[in-house]
């Protein structure tokens, strides 16, 4: 008997210390929670003023304690606002990883201190984990990885859906109205997953729907696996009976037998459920391009079909965010397709190496281009024609002749042929080309009558000629000046690259890079012809995002655009084998395979068929860029003639040397934007007025101008025009 009484009292006192302990945990978490509260609030005051000094705050609330993942049902203060920040200014990797500094930190958890309402206190870990992959997973499902995506959606099955979890509504990272819930996430992840072949993912989804009676989801999921694997009888099959249970399953029911029968081949069949499915007031015709693009490749309209498939490319807005068409991968294997149907081969190679950025796997493009090796083979065998030439620049009208007055005129255009082009020369001048024919050059003019001769010639040795005459006057009249062709009205671009976060800890992450590409994209929204829609900011890059965002301008920008590139971010130059890199914040420090050479930028910057393109690099070894020609800095800019030629000029903040964190180049670079008056202002004036003297004073890093000859400057360039 003594020993069971002494045996309770041992309990009675475990009981009481533990108690009393947990007691202690939950004052010391509350404590934390309340301090971290407070520095999110000081954090808050800068979001719109200085969003780079928000994200640190932030950062360091959260080591102090993590904030709720979810603020439906509580106090703004006591929010992880982090990751919506980032994604709300475009940087999506930079969301992932405050999503993934929570769940470390939550992994180390077994409770966790919150307050919900009227309810506050230690709860257990496991819904804050799940809420957290169920924002990013979200996020990313329409703004960045989908892989990403599909990894959290595993684990959210994993740790088991329930009636309660799968419907009920969290706020998310994208600030979305109605909500996120388990169930809009699976509906989001099918959809996508369908558009871009994962049937996995799909056939993951399916028992949780099933278990949670989505009749209609597990319907549209079985069809949607019948056509990834081709079994599309199969899918005709299921979406003819699914368009008969009426509501919106018969808009749905119809689009899926129009792509089916898209893809059978069936273009009659397809034709007509497309027809009725935009009758609907909500289908619009981006929603059918596709379908519309699928047909007309089996018709052999590939004009058509490269129309349609442009059309489905363009990227889709909601509130203040814009996002990519899911499935670009598919788009850009179309276009792959439609040009190889046009036997423009180079063109169909690069369509296809973009739909690989979006899947790395996907089977359409890996044929096509071994396809495309087969095809040009046998076009040189038996090529006997020359290159078709379209000279675009000078524009003139039938009949007409070309009127100047300057010294020399810039010459555009482009030879298609498909054995490839092997040369491109203006009256016996070799010219600046492209694999895809593009090319351009400046001729000197003499006075009087000059005839331009143009000579493409082809892999297979084939030539082809053809001219334009160009009239040198000293002084033209008004009734002289012809202007043949209406220019559409040349639009300004810039993307502002900025890599701060670094993944690999042996290279330092830096800490001034997105402050900086921010207060440049200001500067140039509200001082310059800059529109905010043709302003793209890419921060926290990796290599692939990088050329992703490349592929897009690519389609974006037109002949008489202009172009800036701004890069602030880590660089570094390798002088056993004389090349320079940027570091992208997926470099490895010791693995040079994953860092982006000098030259694959150069060559990326001369696939922009802008007209001026103006390079800013704010890195270590910066100034590798030219290793082609650099201009000196008393080089005077002539504005005249500058605007007609198609320049590509770079301003890098040093040699071949290091820079610091906190850029004394950027400082004297916003300040020459700012402080400028003048209507047009050219960028090497503003380099040689308003930067060099200026930075070298301050620091012992000398910035330069040149011209980027590998990426096909010819001569002017790039004037930034005052508002």
């Amino acid at each position: 008997m003594r020993q069971i009484l002494t045996r309770l009292f041992f309990v009675i006192i475990l009981f009481h210390a533990s108690l009393a302990l947990a007691q202690e945990d939950k004052a010391v978490a509350k404590a934390l929670y309340e301090k971290a509260a407070g520095m999110r609030k000081n954090a808050n005051k800068y979001i719109s003023k200085d969003p780079a000094l928000a994200d640190r705050l932030y950062a360091e609330a959260n080591e102090v304690y993590p904030g709720e993942p979810d603020n439906s049902d509580g106090e703004w203060k006591y929010i992880d606002y982090l990751p919506r920040i980032r994604l709300e200014r475009g940087d999506m990797r930079g969301a992932n990883k405050a999503g993934q500094t929570a769940l470390d930190r939550y992994a180390k958890m077994t409770m966790v201190y919150g307050v919900k309402g009227l309810s506050e206190g230690l709860k257990p870990v496991e819904p804050y984990i799940f809420l957290v992959l169920l924002n990013r997973a979200s996020a990313n499902l329409t703004y960045g990885d989908v892989k990403v995506a599909y990894a959290d959606i595993e684990k959210i099955i994993q740790m088991g859906v329930n009636e309660k979890n799968y419907k009920s509504k969290h706020s998310g990272w994208e600030g979305m109205i109605g909500g996120v819930s388990v169930r809009s996430v699976f509906q989001r992840a099918q959809y996508v997953a369908f558009l871009n072949n994962d049937g996995d993912i799909i056939q993951k989804m399916q028992p949780v729907l099933s278990q949670m009676g989505e009749k209609d989801m597990v319907a549209t999921g079985d069809i949607y696996l019948s056509i990834i694997t081709k079994n599309y009888d199969k899918a005709i099959d299921l979406a003819t009976a699914f368009l008969q249970t009426g509501g919106s399953n018969r808009v749905n029911g119809r689009f899926l037998l129009a792509w089916t029968y898209a893809l059978k081949g069936d273009t009659v069949k397809s034709a007509e459920y497309t027809r009725l499915v935009v009758k609907n007031l909500f289908i619009t015709e981006r929603m059918v391009a596709r379908i519309r693009a699928v047909n007309a490749i089996t018709q052999h309209q590939y004009n058509k079909a490269l129309e349609y498939a442009s059309e489905g490319l363009k990227p889709y807005r909601y509130l203040y965010l814009k996002f990519d068409q899911p499935g670009k991968s598919f788009y850009y294997g179309l276009r792959g397709d439609a040009y190889t149907g046009l036997k423009q081969y180079e063109k169909a190679r690069a369509e296809y190496e973009k739909a690989l950025l979006y899947n790395e796997g996907y089977d359409v493009a890996m044929q096509g281009l071994a396809n495309i090796e087969v095809l040009v083979a046998k076009e040189r065998k038996v090529d006997k024609t020359g290159p078709e030439i379209v000279i675009t620049e000078p524009a003139s009208a039938r009949g007409l002749k070309v009127v100047a007055a300057g010294n020399d005129i810039t010459v555009r255009g482009s030879a298609n042929d498909p054995s490839g082009i092997k040369e491109v020369k203006a009256n016996g001048q070799n010219l600046y080309f492209q694999p895809n024919g593009t090319f351009w050059g400046s001729i000197k003019l003499a006075e009087g009558n000059n005839k331009i001769e143009i000579e493409a010639v082809d892999m297979a040795g084939n030539s082809a000629q053809t001219f334009v005459e160009v009239e040198k006057k000293a002084e033209i009249k008004q009734d002289e000046q012809i202007v043949p062709v209406v220019k559409a009205e040349a639009k300004n671009y810039a993307l502002i690259i900025a890599a701060q976060n670094y993944d690999d800890p042996n290279i330092p992450s830096l800490e001034h890079p997105v402050a900086d590409a921010i207060k440049l994209k200001l500067v140039l929204k509200n001082n310059y012809s800059f529109a905010d829609d043709n302003i793209y900011t890419l921060f926290n890059p990796a290599v692939n995002d990088f050329k992703k965002k490349f592929a897009e301008l690519t389609d974006v920008i037109q002949p008489d655009d202009n172009l800036i590139i701004f890069y602030a971010g880590h660089g570094i130059w390798v002088n056993k084998e004389k090349k320079g890199y940027w570091l992208l914040t997926d470099a490895l420090r010791n693995d040079v395979n994953t860092w982006l050479p000098n030259k694959t930028v150069l060559e990326m910057i001369a696939k922009i068929p802008s007209r001026h393109t103006l390079l800013i690099t704010d890195a270590c070894f910066s100034g590798s860029v030219f290793r082609t020609r650099g201009l000196g800095a008393d080089a005077p800019p002539a504005l005249r003639e500058m605007s007609e030629k198609v320049s590509r000029v770079a301003i890098t903040s040093g040699n071949d040397t290091e820079v610091p964190d906190e850029s004394v180049f950027m400082k004297y670079l916003i300040k020459a934007l700012y402080e400028n008056k003048e209507k047009y202002l050219a960028a090497q004036k503003m380099f040689i007025n308003q930067i060099i003297e200026a930075v070298i004073a301050e620091t012992k890093t000398e910035p330069r101008y040149g011209t980027l000859e590998l990426a096909g400057h010819i001569g002017g360039d790039y004037i930034f025009i005052h508002k």
